[in-house]
């Protein structure tokens, strides 16, 4: 059961990463799509959003290229975001130069547009995570603070702002204030559904009870914030929390079980480039080596925490190390000037706790080298910063603050209970009313459904015997036009020989002419009506028979092409008929008038429509001149009662037929 719930664990997470691989996938492409509007400049800064903690260097590279098409479009919000950005990337890549570049780059766009309030509240927000990673505390939190006045309330910003001060207190050691900060964005976060949020103040609220000694409840804030970071592929936020839990173990003297979480989370770090978060996790790596009484390790960590701290330009934390080092070097000499060093910089920064710690080192320094009087002095002065910092009141106000916050919950919770009854009672009361409504209207569907399919086939009906009636009004008139005509030829005819005494063949050979001529119209007629050949193919066949029986005798040579690709196509009675006339008479024309010993006939599909040319190299003619004959009117009569289109070209060289039309 444990091994299925692992497979089962993981192959879920193997879904989210590729689910939000894909999307970051789909701005890249969003972006690449859009190098220089409005669009490509906000996806970027989406891309840098979702990227900063699992690639910092794509998103470093996103972020400059938002930065540009800010600048090119004249977005200073954008912009300003941009720069916002590129600090915070620059910083935790150890490029201090740069990041305070962009920092001073924000404060000209605050300067320049004094009173939009996105601007100052991104700088604000910017500056104060600035200082705050340099370790610069006190320098941060007036930033911090006008960041949470400028955000509004109960949104992701304000909650974020929130967790900025309570971070930053906590490191001026006011656990309380943090406490009741990281509470308050907590619930936000929660309000607001956002499981990074959560994760965030979950991971401080760790560090909360951590620093009060309070080790299982800071492992269980640490754990609940790892196992959410995981889930959204954090990468830089399971580093703080894996040095967290590890932090834990160290206390709890495990320190195998310490080592092992310190090693991933340091290994992470180095892959994502982050290195002011892997000198941390080296200084902690040192102190639990200095724990396990390994002098040497410790020296080794500590020496790279400060090579990494001074590089992030965090002073505080380089300072803390030093402290370390020296005292692990025994350098008596330069102890006590790098103590009081040292204890400068945390009361300058703020950091209420390093210089607890300090006092107590200075008190040893100053008892082994037997000054007891400035020992006594330090050692009290230690015990009382402690004694405020850790002190069973603060313990109490943490414990009150947390009542609170479970005690809001549940009440949230009740509400919530008796809102879902009364709702439940509302959709009973619902669902009663619904299930009327429904048979109604299931009934009234089932009689309209009637009405419509009988209405259905009465115009069906109607519709058939309207084709039906139109069928035979063409059928009748054709065989008016073209065998009540000839008829009526051959009867007159036929009088004229019975009169003539002489007995003329010439008649005759008129009565023959006319015969043929009406048995070649009743055999177009029942062609065209036959269901048989509504195929193209079949078209195509009747057009070459009738081009075989009128060019053959005349030794002028034909070809069809482009047919090949027609072969599949069917045509309704009216186009195929219209299309043989149109042929036909083309066909005729080009016999009769043209002298021409070739004849082209191409066909071809395209966009929709089938296109036929017929084009010959007979002497041509003058369109403008002829344009009134009935056989050029018929085919542009023809043409447009298939809706389509005949074009004519006529020259020295010959002439072009060109007839296209729409498939039905």
């Amino acid at each position: 059961m444990k091994r299925s719930s692992i497979i089962l664990a993981v192959c879920w997470f193997s879904h989210t990463l590729i689910a939000q691989t894909a999307a970051i996938d789909s701005l890249k492409m969003i972006a690449e799509n859009h190098p220089k509007d409005s669009i490509g400049l906000n996806t970027r800064l989406n891309l840098v959003f979702e990227l900063t903690r699992i690639n910092p260097q794509q998103a470093l590279y996103f972020a400059h290229q938002a930065a540009s098409a800010a600048q090119a479009l004249g977005k200073e919000n954008k912009l300003c975001g941009a720069y916002g950005y590129l600090v915070t990337l620059h910083q935790a890549e150890g490029r201090l130069d740069s990041a305070f570049h962009y920092l001073n780059l924000q404060q000209t766009l605050v300067a320049r547009n004094h009173t939009n309030k996105k601007i100052a509240l991104n700088f604000n927000q910017t500056a104060g995570l600035f200082y705050k990673n340099q370790g610069q505390y006190s320098k941060a939190l007036p930033y911090a603070l006008e960041a949470l006045k400028l955000s509004p309330p109960k949104t992701e910003s304000y909650a974020g702002q929130l967790l900025n001060v309570g971070n930053i207190f906590f490191y001026l050691g006011k656990y309380k204030e943090s406490v009741d900060h990281h509470l308050q964005a907590l619930t936000v976060f929660e309000e607001l559904g956002s499981k990074r949020g959560i994760s965030f103040c979950l991971q401080s609220l760790g560090g909360d009870f951590f620093k009060l000694k309070q080790w299982s409840t800071s492992k269980e804030y640490f754990s609940k914030s790892l196992s959410i970071k995981e889930e959204l592929n954090d990468k830089r936020g399971m580093v703080n929390a894996l040095s967290g839990i590890a932090d834990v173990y160290k206390e709890q003297r495990q320190f195998d079980r310490a080592q092992e979480l310190y090693d991933r989370a340091i290994r992470l770090a180095q892959e994502l480039k982050l290195v002011l978060e892997e000198a941390r996790c080296q200084h902690q790596v040192g102190l639990l080596h200095k724990q396990m009484k390994q002098p040497a390790n410790a020296l080794s960590s500590f020496t790279k925490a400060q090579k990494l701290a001074r590089q992030a330009g965090d002073s505080t934390l380089s300072a803390t190390v030093g402290s370390e080092i020296i005292t692990l070097t025994l350098e008596e000499k330069k102890l006590e000037a790098s103590l009081m060093t040292n204890l400068n910089t945390f009361v300058a920064t703020g950091d209420r706790s390093s210089e607890a710690l300090e006092y107590y080192r200075l008190s040893e320094y100053y008892y082994l080298n037997k000054h007891y009087d400035k020992a006594y002095e330090y050692l009290i002065k230690h015990v009382l910063l402690r004694d405020s910092l850790e002190g069973n009141a603060v313990i109490l106000q943490l414990a009150t603050l947390k009542e609170q916050y479970e005690g809001e919950k549940k009440e949230k919770e009740i509400e919530l209970l008796k809102k879902d009854q009364e709702l439940q009672a509302l959709a009973l009361s619902r669902e009663r009313a619904n299930k009327t409504i429904i048979s109604i209207a299931l009934i009234s569907v089932v009689i309209i459904s009637l009405l419509l399919v009988n209405r259905f086939r009465v115009m069906s009906r109607l519709k058939r015997q309207a084709e039906l009636e139109k069928m035979r009004q063409n059928i009748a008139r054709d065989l008016h036009d073209s065998i009540g005509s000839t008829l009526s030829s051959i009867n007159i005819i036929s009088q004229m020989a019975l009169k003539d005494a002489n007995g003329s063949t010439s008649h005759f050979q008129r009565i023959a002419q006319h015969s043929s001529s009406m048995m070649e119209s009743m055999s177009d007629i029942v062609w065209s009506i036959n269901p048989n050949n509504d195929s193209l193919r079949q078209v195509i066949s009747k057009m070459k028979e009738f081009a075989a029986e009128i060019l053959d005798p005349l030794d002028v040579m034909y070809t069809f092409s482009g047919e090949e690709n027609l072969q599949n196509l069917t045509l309704d009675v009216s186009t195929r008929k219209n299309l043989f006339l149109i042929f036909k008479e083309a066909i005729n024309n080009a016999a009769k008038y043209s002298s021409a010993s070739t004849i082209k006939i191409h066909f071809k599909k395209e966009n929709g429509s089938i296109w036929l040319s017929i084009q010959d190299n007979g002497k041509g003619f003058d369109i403008q001149e002829n344009s009134s004959g009935n056989g050029l009117r018929n085919m542009q009569a023809r043409a447009e009662n298939v809706h389509g289109k005949l074009d004519l070209k006529s020259n020295r060289d010959g002439t072009e037929i060109m007839l296209s039309f729409p498939i039905t």
